[in-house]
């Protein structure tokens, strides 16, 4: 009997529990609907988490599978870079002829790169891999050296002196998608169970070219499309067996730039409905949002399913939106959108990107305010330069004056590191350092602890919120009041300047969590949930910090500008009420706050997202009551595991401390002592 060969795939990933990988299915599933390879060969997958000490672990694990492997193949994105390229070393020292394999966003088309950085790989494929990976096999197998036939790969051709890299023609696109395999067919039922994060697709491709994004090397390209029948099948099987905490992620470029994405989002509720599931769904919509998106997200709302919708700005700066490639949103369409949104009761968040050329620290802020006064939630991230993407081409970043350093994404994760723009030709360095700051101040005050009041000052003042966030930066990192909130604000900062100075230690005691457990792997923005677990587990503590904060605005706005003082004090009452919805998320315990507030404050909070929606009174009356957290968030609670979710959920403006708030309340008609 013929020994079969072995190929191994290997996806390192950062998310724990997702043991499915849909690129190590989509090879594998290629390979073995060729009879030829799969008489010849075993496939073994290796979606192994890779943070940490964890990532030893890893290598041991795929180091003690191989015997004598035909192939080791590597997936490798940003994230996972520097690690895919270290395994791949310890193989070829313990397996010298293995033929080392790598593809993926970050290596494809970067040969001359990657070969002098891990010159122990053997092949790189480019663009969609699955049927040259095929190819690929087919030569190894028949022991043909020569690869120059197959189009897409760089390989090292020759020996000694002779030894150098070849790059063969350019392959095509997979026009016909039906073509392709299935990912999920090569997964067991118990694989499929187990895993905490699924990837599909259900169309490849992008019409945009952005120039700070490559999505799967389909940049500006046609979207193709799997077939239905096959999306119905692959849809059932997977919420049919999935778990209790499964994500469910759509990896299509534009959800809902098809018509057919419709019936799609129709599909995923009636599975759902029929298995009697619920998954957490994510996905990145249609960059122009429309109409049907609308009506999609109302479909996904209605079925119960997680879905917010992404408004996808990343700039309001012509200069940067012309130098990124970049259509958008017009801002009054813009509006209509989150306002529409808004009175169907789903949530949306707006992705902007800091550090974008041709943008000023002015001209963020003014883009900022456009999307809080919208009623929006932006998501702030910095840039990054990614491979393949028109910011890497050199005439253009020698135009622009861009500098980068290889920084953490978060700094909250120092192991996930990227090409990170720290100035350029409209930015300096202390400006991008104190857009962060900004980023920090915005998530710590407007979003989480003085939404009400900031939005009162900023109706009666027209002072803008992001001014106001401005203030409330210098106050936190310069004059904070309270020691250990200072101490955290200002490691934040040092942690952008120097990773290695970020005091995991300090953060770890705040959030109660065993010092080097591993237990901040994976969680986000831990700078901003430690210093909100600090202020809110102490309710005379967070009085004192929010008046102090409040003092400082005060101070800065004329006598004529400033709120009358029953309006402000009810505002504060609320935000000192949403820190207690935080607290609840600390304790278990739901917390409830006496309020007492003029009907035209209500109205204005209410309209803007701020209260619940069903807030109403005769107009010169007021309301009056108690207000805490809603019992859904206190469902399944679990000591730190519940904070940290709902602050992950606030920080992506899934979520506002008081717009889903249990409320027990009273109108009248007309104000009156409490």
């Amino acid at each position: 009997m013929t020994t079969k060969s072995q190929v191994h795939l290997v996806d390192l990933t950062t998310i724990a529990g997702a043991t499915y990988s849909p690129t190590l299915g989509y090879l594998q599933a290629a390979a073995q609907a060729v009879p030829e390879v799969a008489d010849r060969c075993t496939f073994t997958r290796h979606a192994l988490l890779s943070r940490g000490p964890v990532f030893e672990q890893a290598c041991e694990q795929v180091l003690a599978a191989l015997d004598d492997p035909l192939v080791v193949a590597f997936t490798v994105y940003f994230w996972n870079r520097a690690k895919s390229v270290e395994l791949a070393r310890r193989v070829k020292l313990a397996w010298p002829n293995c033929r080392i394999v790598m593809g993926g966003n970050d290596v494809s088309y970067q040969q001359d790169a990657l070969f002098a950085e891990a010159p122990w790989t053997d092949v790189l494929v480019h663009g969609d891999g699955e049927f040259r990976f095929v190819e690929l096999l087919r030569a190894l197998l028949d022991d043909r050296a020569d690869l120059a036939s197959i189009d897409g790969l760089s390989y090292w051709s020759g020996t000694g002196a002779d030894r150098q890299v070849l790059t063969t023609r350019a392959a095509d696109r997979i026009t016909d998608l039906a073509t392709v395999p299935s990912p999920i067919s090569v997964y067991s039922d118990a694989e499929l169970a187990t895993t905490t994060l699924l990837v599909y697709e259900t169309n490849r491709g992008c019409p945009y070219s952005c120039a700070f994004c490559y999505w799967g090397g389909a940049t500006n390209s046609k979207v193709r499309q799997f077939p239905m029948e096959r999306i119905a099948a692959d849809l059932d099987r997977i919420i049919r067996l999935a778990g209790p905490h499964m994500m469910l992620a759509l990896a299509d470029a534009n959800f809902g730039i098809l018509p057919r994405d419709v019936e799609i989002a129709q599909l995923l509720v009636d599975t759902c409905q029929k298995y009697d599931k619920r998954v957490d769904f994510f996905v990145t919509w249609a960059k122009n949002c429309n109409k049907r998106i609308v009506q999609m997200a109302g479909l996904l709302r209605d079925g119960g399913l997680l879905a917010p919708v992404t408004l996808s700005a990343q700039s309001f700066s012509p200069t940067a939106l012309e130098l990124g490639n970049r259509s958008n949103i017009r801002p009054d369409h813009f509006r209509i959108l989150q306002a529409e949104f808004r009175d169907l009761g789903i949530p949306t968040y707006t992705d902007l990107i800091w550090g974008m050329p041709g943008e000023t620290y002015d001209s963020f802020l003014t883009g900022t305010e456009e999307v809080l006064s919208a009623g929006g939630a932006p998501i702030i991230f910095p840039l990054l330069l990614l491979n393949n993407t028109d910011y890497t081409r050199e005439k253009f970043k020698q135009e622009q004056k861009i500098v980068v350093r290889r920084l953490p994404v978060d700094v909250s994760d120092p192991e996930l590191t990227g090409e990170t723009v720290v100035a350029h030709a409209t930015m300096t360095e202390e400006e991008w350092l104190r857009g962060l700051e900004f980023r920090f101040c915005l998530y710590l005050f407007q979003k989480s602890l003085l939404r009400c009041t900031l939005r009162l000052l900023n109706s009666v003042s027209d002072v803008r919120v992001v001014d106001l966030c401005e203030l409330l930066r210098e106050f936190l990192f310069e004059d904070s009041p309270d020691p250990v909130a200072h101490a955290i604000a200002v490691n934040y900062r040092r942690s952008w300047q120097q990773p290695e100075l970020i005091d995991r230690r300090l953060i770890e005691d705040e959030l109660a969590i065993e010092v080097g457990s591993g237990e901040l792997y994976g969680r986000q923005e831990t700078h901003y949930e430690a210093l909100l677990h600090r202020l809110v587990r102490d309710a005379d503590g967070l009085e004192r910090f929010l008046e102090a904060a409040v003092a400082v605005l005060l101070r800065s706005l004329p006598a004529h500008s400033r709120p009358d003082d029953a309006d402000l004090r009810a505002a504060l009452e609320l935000d000192l009420a949403a820190g207690g919805v935080f607290r609840s998320m600390i304790t278990g315990q739901a917390e409830h706050q006496d309020f007492r507030i003029s009907a035209d404050l209500m109205t204005l909070l209410r309209d803007a997202g701020d209260l619940p929606p069903d807030l109403s009174c005769p107009a010169g009356g007021e309301v009056a009551g108690r207000i805490g957290a809603a019992p859904v968030h206190l469902e399944d609670f679990q000591p730190s595991y519940s904070f940290s979710r709902f602050v992950v959920l606030v920080w992506r403006g899934l979520v506002s401390p008081l717009r889903e708030a249990a409320v027990d309340w009273t109108a009248t008609d007309s104000l009156t002592p409490a």
